[in-house]
């Protein structure tokens, strides 16, 4: 493993400040002024890295964009193609839980914020959420449409009602601060899918 540059270290430590002060504050109310501060970095220095605060602001989604892919890869765990699915969400509850549902998830607030303001942001969210719903779909192709409680219900929609269903459940959670708004989301996922 490769160590990291004093400049690759500053620039992703910009990053990851500046994701949190997002995921709290979303990216109207997140100042330049905001981001220098929490960060600790002298402005000529910010800007020898990013270029404007929308470049900040879309590289910070690029940087969680390539951190979800890789948790959801390693979230599929189970003994069947629903199973992983299930727990699949299971682990999304768990990340919430961890913030204790403060702040939401960056891909559904950059969403309603941004996406008809800006089609760059809107291009990086799609992403994420086209490659979410292509990776459930995935597993729910190998389970076999015999296998879903709604079998009338194609494996493509099926996977795009999870994803809408956790993102609406991570924004109830959040407005409610009670975890059971999201994990009652769960519970219908999991019917669904016979688990």
């Amino acid at each position: 493993m490769t160590q990291m540059k004093k400049g690759e270290k500053t620039r992703e430590h910009i990053l990851k400040t500046t994701r949190a002060i997002l995921v709290a504050n979303g990216f109207h109310n997140t100042s330049i002024s905001d981001i220098i501060k929490a960060s600790g970095v002298k402005k000529g220095n910010l800007y020898y890295h990013f270029a404007s605060k929308e470049d900040i602001g879309l590289e910070v989604l690029e940087d969680a964009k390539e951190e979800f892919f890789q948790f959801l890869a390693q979230s599929f765990q189970g003994h069947s193609p629903c199973a992983k699915v299930v727990n699949s969400c299971q682990a999304i509850f768990a990340e919430q839980k961890k913030n204790n549902f403060v702040g939401g998830c960056l891909f559904g607030n950059a969403a309603l914020e941004m996406s008809d303001l800006n089609p760059r942001f809107s291009e990086v969210i799609h992403g994420v959420f086209a490659h979410w719903v292509d990776e459930i779909e995935r597993h729910l192709s190998m389970a076999g449409e015999g296998s879903l409680l709604l079998g009338n219900v194609s494996s493509a929609l099926m996977a795009k009602t999870i994803v809408a269903t956790i993102e609406g459940g991570i924004m109830m959670s959040r407005v409610s601060k009670d975890q059971a708004d999201l994990k009652e989301c769960l519970v219908v996922i999991a019917a669904m899918l016979g688990q």
